[in-house]
């Protein structure tokens, strides 16, 4: 029995960190906006037969894109290395969310066949565009199908959010679930017991004809530490505080930038929210960083900002239509990383 998954990464265009709880809470009208985009994290699931358990490992983890696997000869080898967290086992820190993924889903399935869960990540590790929470979403699903857990699609974001949230030692934010899983554009709207979606169904060719995404080549090294502005908004940092309200009306534009497809809208939405981010983390933007964005402005482009925390990774420009293709071949022209994507309407699938 084989069975395959895929869930997209993502483009986060305002509003990030505000995703983590309780910080939505204490703003009026908040929302992370995000699309979803073709670089696609995917698993596969391997189930062997009983007969085989006696010559291969029970379970076996690879990561074909970082080039990286372990193996655990029996299912309680794998449940034994969770007590001493993986720093006890030889299992690379890459695979420990993919293991404990496993683990939690085993629960409902308690069978003998060997299994090889092998995943692969278009994005780039580190690039900021939420490719290891789609892994995990990807994960997820698969393992719901083959287990039969009985998870419904809204229950799987929580989980997600929690077992990541038990690997990076920090509370984990869930803008990145909600678009792996439904995919298209999305802005997740975060009120007092609930989170829900609005759903932007004819903005995807307006967003591909103004955005520019660019990969700066290196992982991220120091952007925004979503922990510590967690903290430091909680013990009453003023700084903090501005900045977050800051992104919460630079949201709100581009919300309604995205409703009404102005360009003018989306060019100041994501301008407010560069400069709130900046003010976050003055490390958030590499000095590469800049001066990429300095030339891309020299040649027409009228607002950037990072995705995700920034301090590496990618980073987004917006540019007038007209102007969009001979921004991109002079970046190329100068090394410049340009990915070229598409929003990608279809959330998680799973097939097998």
């Amino acid at each position: 029995m084989n069975i395959k998954a895929k869930a997209p990464a993502r483009i986060d265009l305002a509003g990030g960190t505000l995703d983590l709880w309780p910080l939505y809470l204490f703003f009026e009208n908040t929302a992370t906006i995000n699309c979803a985009i073709d670089q696609y994290a995917e698993v596969a699931l391997e189930v062997g037969t009983e007969s085989k358990i006696g010559s291969t490992p029970a379970i076996e983890f690879r990561s074909d894109d970082r080039a990286i696997g372990h193996s655990f000869k029996s299912y309680g080898e794998l449940l034994e290395a969770f007590e001493g967290g993986y720093k006890a086992t030889a299992l690379p820190p890459a695979l420990w969310l993919h293991a404990k993924v496993t683990r939690h889903f085993f629960a409902f399935w308690r069978k003998a066949a060997p299994l090889k869960v092998l995943t692969s990540c278009a994005s780039p590790a580190g690039a900021g565009l939420g490719g290891s929470s789609a892994l995990n979403i990807a994960l997820c699903m698969a393992l719901r199908k083959l287990t039969l857990a009985n998870y419904s699609d809204d229950e799987i974001i929580p989980l997600a959010r929690d077992l990541e949230t038990t690997v990076i030692d920090v509370p984990a934010g869930v803008q990145d679930y909600w678009s792996a899983l439904h995919g298209g554009v999305q802005a997740i709207r975060m009120e007092a017991g609930r989170m829900h979606r609005k759903v932007f169904h004819k903005q995807s060719e307006f967003i591909e004809k103004h955005v520019i995404l660019v990969y700066t080549g290196q992982s991220r090294s120091s952007g925004i530490n979503n922990w510590a502005v967690y903290k430091g908004f909680i013990d009453g940092d003023k700084t903090i505080n501005s900045a977050f309200q800051s992104i919460v009306k630079a949201t709100s534009r581009v919300e309604e930038a995205l409703g009404r497809q102005s360009f003018e809208l989306l060019t100041d939405g994501i301008e407010l929210e560069w400069q709130a981010r900046q003010k976050l983390a003055p490390t958030i933007a590499t000095p590469y960083m800049l001066t990429i964005i300095e030339k891309a402005k020299g040649l027409g482009a009228t607002a950037a900002k990072v995705c995700g925390a920034g301090g590496g990774g990618c980073f987004i420009i917006v540019s007038p239509e007209d102007k969009k293709r001979n921004i991109t071949a002079a970046l190329r022209a100068d090394g410049v990383q340009v990915i070229d994507f598409k929003v990608s309407e279809a959330g998680c699938v799973v097939n097998g």
